[in-house]
C-alpha cells in the first residue's frame, strides 16, 4: 500500500505553485529528472512504474527542461577546479543552469551547492 505524499512534497509542491502564481520561470535538467526517477522508482516508495512514467511525462507542461549540451559539459569542465570535493552531480546541475541561463536554484540540499554560491543564487527548500 502506498503511503501519502511526504511533508517535505506537499511543502515542495506547494513552494512550486507560489512561484508559477508569480510567473517566476520553473526549469528542471534532464539530469533531476533522472534522479527523480531513480529515487522513487524503488520498491519501498510503492509507486508503480507506469505511475512514475506518467507523473514524469507531465514535466515539459510545469517546467521548461534543460538539455544537457555541449555547452553544459564546457562549463562543468570550468567548474570542476573551483569546487574541489564537491559532487559531479552538484556542478553538472550549475553547469546547466549556466549554460540554460537560469540563475536560482530552488533545492532541499543547499551544502552541495554551496561551493557554487557565488555564481546561483540558492534558494532553500526548507
Amino acid at each position: 500500500m502506498r503511503a501519502g505524499p511526504s511533508r517535505l512534497h506537499t511543502h515542495a509542491r506547494s513552494v512550486l505553485a507560489t512561484h508559477r502564481s508569480a510567473s517566476a520561470p520553473l526549469c528542471i535538467s534532464r539530469q533531476v529528472i533522472r534522479e527523480w526517477l531513480a529515487t522513487l522508482n524503488r520498491p519501498r516508495t510503492g509507486l508503480a512504474l507506469a505511475e512514475l512514467i506518467a507523473e514524469a511525462q507531465t514535466f515539459d507542461a510545469h517546467f521548461a527542461i534543460l538539455d544537457d549540451t555541449a555547452a553544459t559539459t564546457a562549463h562543468l569542465l570550468i567548474l570542476l577546479p573551483q569546487a574541489s570535493g564537491v559532487r559531479v552531480h552538484a556542478g553538472t546541475i550549475v553547469a546547466t543552469m549556466q549554460a540554460g541561463g537560469v540563475q536560482r536554484l530552488l533545492t532541499n540540499n543547499p551544502g552541495d551547492f554551496a561551493a557554487f554560491s557565488h555564481l546561483i543564487t540558492i534558494l532553500p527548500l526548507v
